[in-house]
């Protein structure tokens, strides 16, 4: 299927979206102290590092909720007991939409960024993807329509995005009179012609 995704002028890297104050936390913080700085900074994570700054591991609200289900007191248990590890992490240059894979595939909301000496530089999360990855679809389309713009689409090749008609999301996508169309809007000569 062919997309703009693929080519390398629309890959936006993850440090464009990324949050870049990350608030980090040594392996001997109580989870107590965790929850409050989540609580206090607004966030869904707080990343474990080393003395050296290191990646160890993430406190997210579910590894709190999950001491706090196994009758532990919050003040007692250390972050490096609580914390999720080992730790998923990603370089900047990785593509926002290799994060969304990368996010779905691992099962993980808080994707960690890391330098080549694996000290965290940032942190992108999936609500960071899903405000960008609409605007990204949108772009496809209307890079899509200036490609086509006084020129045959060649019918063989799909393109996956949202009909301009009905705005339903489709894997193959017809175009007709300078709109993109699924095939419950577009005229039947040109899906006849599309299959």
């Amino acid at each position: 299927m062919k997309s703009i995704f693929d080519e390398k002028k629309f890959d936006m890297a993850v440090k464009e979206i990324m949050t870049k104050n990350v608030i980090t936390v040594t392996p001997k913080t109580s989870t107590e102290v965790c929850a409050k700085l989540l609580i206090e900074n607004r966030i869904g994570s707080v990343v474990v590092v080393d003395n050296g700054g290191k990646t160890l591991g993430i406190i997210t609200k579910e590894n709190i909720i999950e001491v706090i289900a196994k009758n532990k007191r919050v003040e007692d248990v250390s972050a490096e007991k609580a914390m999720s590890s080992p730790l998923i992490t990603a370089s900047p240059s990785l593509t926002i939409i290799q994060a969304m894979q990368t996010m779905f595939k691992e099962g993980i909301r808080h994707l960690v960024i890391t330098n080549p000496e694996g000290k965290v530089v940032g942190i992108c999360t999936d609500t960071d993807v899903f405000k960008v990855v609409p605007q990204l679809i949108l772009l496809e389309q209307e890079y899509l329509k200036l490609m086509a713009e006084g020129s045959e689409i060649d019918v063989d090749i799909d393109i996956a995005g949202y009909c301009d008609d009905c705005k339903e999301y489709t894997d193959n996508l017809i175009f007709s009179k300078g709109l993109y169309m699924c095939s419950n809007c577009a005229p039947e000569e040109l899906i006849a012609s599309n299959e």
